[in-house]
């Protein structure tokens, strides 16, 4: 079984459209679906609890905004599927069989323990191939803005980190090197958890065979004109305490 957490805050057209396209892409694989919402109002976590109830979606509302990190890991402590499947409520599933194609991947050798996806824009441009350093201090991801049949994005290969917007982790891999890192509240655990990973000799992969839509910075903004202060904040809290841990590793 696969379990799918999609962690939320402040939106409920976002989760749906999300769950829904889930749905009405995979019919054949077993899954149980997970919505964390990180301390919305009372009215928006009521409206997820009632649009999710006849959908068996189970919701996960918290009292207050604790960070991604912790949301996700509320929802993998509640999980019981082999894999758990990491989705941003900003996802959208527009081609069938993309989940088959990440989990043959993953079953493709038994030292794989992470496996991300290409991601669209919605004008069908590549949103990520991969995550990458840049001589900023920040990542970005490859491929950005190229095609979508771009055809060394559409490789499956060994990258040292890929984003956790869709990503797909053996349960396993939570024991052996634990959660999501909480230390930092937004922005750089999905890095730093393929970082560990990748310390511990476990295989991160990227299937450009595998594909999805993402509605990049929906929720948070994307850049300094749009986005909320206290995200963009907490963005640059996490990027400090991410190299202050890894700036002098050689898993980069």
């Amino acid at each position: 079984m696969i379990s799918v957490i999609v962690p939320t805050i402040h939106h409920t057209e976002l989760v749906k459209q999300c769950i829904h396209s889930f749905i009405n892409s995979v019919h054949d694989l077993p899954y149980e679906l997970i919505v964390v919402d990180d301390g919305s109002p009372p009215h928006i976590q009521q409206n997820l609890a009632d649009w999710a109830a006849p959908l068996n979606v189970h919701v996960i509302a918290k009292p207050s905004n604790e960070g991604f990190s912790r949301s996700v890991n509320l929802g993998i402590q509640h999980s019981q599927g082999e894999f758990v499947l990491l989705v941003n409520n900003d996802v959208v599933f527009h081609e069938p069989g993309w989940l088959h194609h990440m989990l043959m991947t993953m079953h493709s050798s038994a030292d794989i323990g992470i496996v991300g996806a290409r991601l669209l824009y919605p004008n069908l441009t590549i949103q990520h191939g991969g995550v990458v350093p840049t001589h900023k201090g920040h990542f970005d991801h490859r491929f950005r803005g190229q095609a979508a049949d771009f055809p060394p994005a559409l490789a499956v290969e060994d990258l040292n980190a890929v984003t956790g917007a869709l990503m797909l982790v053996r349960r396993q891999l939570f024991a052996q090197i634990g959660l999501l890192s909480e230390e930092y509240f937004i922005a750089f655990e999905d890095v730093d958890f393929c970082y560990r990973a990748k310390q511990q000799g476990i295989r991160v992969v990227y299937c450009g065979t595998a594909c999805a839509l993402h509605l990049e910075g929906y929720t948070r903004g994307t850049n300094k004109n749009n986005k909320n202060r206290y995200w963009r904040q907490k963005e640059m809290e996490a990027r400090k305490k991410f190299w202050i841990k890894w700036g002098g590793s050689n898993v980069r």
